[in-house]
């Protein structure tokens, strides 16, 4: 894969211009049709702007072998309250029955005001961080 990046001028990472991310992802993908795994560890190991390599990548491989190409215990690790992966299969059921009833079903609910409280200890998190790096030895 990095011979891949490398032809490219991209020897050094992958940035995040258009130009030099799809073609890397795509590369990635149809190099390793349904190996969630080695595809995802192959972009990310090009450097640079991994996170839009991969999610790129992340939607190719969804699109075309769906949520059984990732690895199970990157699922359960994954922990994002309220929002789950139990909701996204809810709103994708609702979309998908949507769809085919023709009628608007209206929302999956799930507990929205605790994305509130979550961003606000996040924001918490970053300023003492930030306030923390102005002291020594920074």
């Amino acid at each position: 894969m990095s011979e891949f990046a490398d032809g490219l001028g991209l020897k050094r990472a992958v940035s995040g211009y258009s130009l030099h991310v799809v073609p890397v992802a795509l590369y990635a993908w149809m190099r390793h049709p349904g190996d969630f795994r080695t595809a995802l560890i192959s972009v990310m190991e090009c450097g640079g702007d991994t996170d839009t390599a991969g999610a790129i990548l992340g939607a190719l491989a969804g699109a075309s072998v769906g949520k059984r190409s990732i690895p199970a215990e990157w699922l359960n690790a994954l922990w994002e309250w309220p929002r789950s992966c139990s909701v996204v299969e809810r709103i994708a059921a609702r979309l998908a029955e949507q769809k085919s009833s023709g009628q608007a079903l209206g929302p999956v609910r799930y507990l929205w005001p605790g994305l509130i409280l979550r961003n606000l200890l996040f924001f918490v998190v970053v300023l003492v961080h930030g306030f923390r790096r102005l002291l020594p030895p920074y």
